[in-house]
């Protein structure tokens, strides 16, 4: 810990030159996130007529907007990364440092929110311009639980990249298994449909999954659709996610071949 904490004002500052020099790259990741904008658009068309499960216009288009601020304030792309480098060997040469390398991939993934915070004025400029109704003054509670909220969906959303990331230890086709954790995560996390508007027993179930935890959590909690409890979930998914990443890291690590290094 002493060495990691001596090591934090360099780490920033790397991760952030790494965001600089490759600014490009980065809006495109941030644009490929925008999938609530077209699931607004969707959702919107079908509420014409009326609201959908208490959902109206109005709801759609709050709740896709901070859906979309969560979604780049959580997101995270170690996945990609911690499988190619155990595929390549690439990281060998990171074992060799002072400082385990998912921890720089964390400082990495934080120093890029600010990136996409730019990116997403305009986007929910847009928005605002388009609904003006889009704009709400939550109860006064719920903008810090939502800040809790928001950092806890980051750790659950990251804790899960990094263990997907490790099956490249055991399995050569690591990231076909994460494709359809996304395809699960798309559904049951509220990215591309409401909770509310899933069956009664779909949706209780979903809230305790880790889906939920790591998108639709702080979102239901900023629009007054969930409290203290499903923060309390999130926070033990975060304690159990942190057990099993130690665990695959360790041993993984052991398997670790560098075949081509």
């Amino acid at each position: 810990m002493r060495i990691l904490w001596m090591a934090v004002p360099t780490l920033w500052r790397v991760a952030v030159a790494g965001m600089v020099a490759y600014r490009a790259e980065m809006v495109i990741w941030i644009l490929s996130a925008t999938l609530p904008l077209v699931m607004l658009a969707l959702w919107d068309a079908a509420a014409i007529a009326g609201p959908l499960e208490g959902f109206g216009q109005t709801d759609f288009a709050r709740y896709f907007t901070v859906t979309m601020i969560v979604r780049q304030l959580t997101g995270a792309w170690i996945v990609w990364e911690l499988n190619y480098a155990v595929r390549s060997g690439t990281l060998s040469p990171q074992l060799l440092r002072p400082v385990n390398p998912l921890v720089y991939n964390l400082f990495e993934t934080l120093a890029a929110i600010p990136w996409r915070l730019l990116v997403l004025i305009p986007l929910v400029g847009g928005l605002v311009a388009w609904r003006p109704e889009v704009l709400f003054v939550p109860e006064g509670w719920r903008v810090p639980l939502f800040g809790i909220s928001t950092l806890l969906a980051f750790a659950v959303a990251w804790l899960v990249q990094a263990l997907f990331g490790m099956l490249a230890f055991w399995f050569d086709q690591a990231m076909g298994i994460f494709s359809v954790h996304f395809a699960l995560w798309s559904f049951f996390s509220g990215y591309i449909i409401p909770m509310a508007l899933l069956p009664e027993g779909v949706s209780r179930l979903a809230r305790w999954l880790p889906f939920y935890s790591s998108l639709g959590a702080p979102v239901d909690v900023l629009l007054g659709r969930a409290g203290g409890l499903e923060v309390g979930a999130q926070a033990l998914w975060v304690v159990a996610l942190s057990g099993l990443l130690h665990l695959a890291w360790t041993r993984g690590i052991r398997r670790y071949g560098a075949v081509g290094a």
